[in-house]
C-alpha cells in the first residue's frame, strides 16, 4: 500500500491524505485523549486555534470519531472478562439481524465482532464472578434459538496495543 494510500480515512477521495500536522495530532490525541488544546498544540507546534480548527476538521472528515473514557472493569465490579465464539445456525438476513439487534446491546458486552472463518461472532464480556459468566452464557446465548455453538475462552489480562492503525 503506498504511503499516500494508508494515510486516506476509508472512502475519502485523494484529494484528502493526512499531513505530517494531522499525524502528529492523532498521534497525540490517542495517547491522550483529554489533553487539552493548549497543551496539544505546543506538543505538535503549531498555534492553539489552528490545532482547534484542524481537531475540528479531522472529527468532520470521520476521521476521528469520538473521545471515550477507558474504565478499570475491576473497580467497577466485572474483573472477569471473556472472549465468546459464536457460531449461528443458520446466515439468513433475518437470523443475523435478530442477533446484531439484541446481542451487542447487552450490558456485559464490551465489543462485538463479525467475523469470517469457523465462528460467525467474537463477543468481549465482561461480568463479577465466573458464575456470572456461566449464567450470562446460559442466559442470553445458550437458549437463543438462532445460536447453533458458542465457545467461551477466559481473558487473563487485556494487553493495549495501538488505537488505531497510525501512520508510520
Amino acid at each position: 500500500m503506498s504511503s499516500s494510500a494508508k494515510n486516506l480515512r476509508p472512502g475519502a477521495g485523494a484529494g484528502e491524505p493526512l499531513d505530517a500536522i494531522d499525524e502528529r495530532l492523532l498521534a497525540a490525541l490517542v495517547a491522550d485523549a483529554r489533553i487539552s488544546n493548549k497543551q496539544l498544540a505546543e506538543l505538535v507546534g503549531i498555534a492553539p486555534s489552528t490545532a482547534l480548527m484542524r481537531t475540528r476538521a479531522l472529527s468532520e472528515r470521520g476521521i476521528i470519531e469520538g473521545f471515550e473514557a477507558k474504565l478499570n472493569l475491576s473497580a467497577i465490579g466485572r474483573s472477569v472478562q471473556a472472549l465468546i465464539a459464536v457460531r449461528l445456525r443458520a446466515h439468513d438476513r433475518e437470523q443475523i439481524d435478530r442477533f446484531t439487534s439484541r446481542v451487542p446491546r447487552l450490558p456485559a458486552v464490551l465489543s462485538t465482532f463479525h467475523t469470517s472463518g469457523s465462528v460467525d461472532y467474537l463477543l468481549h464480556i465482561a461480568v463479577a464472578t465466573t458464575e456470572d459468566l456461566r449464567d450470562w452464557v446460559l442466559d442470553n446465548l445458550a437458549t437463543d434459538p438462532v445460536v447453533g455453538h458458542t465457545e467461551t475462552t477466559l481473558v487473563f489480562d487485556h494487553i493495549q496495543g495501538n488505537h488505531g492503525p497510525l501512520p508510520d
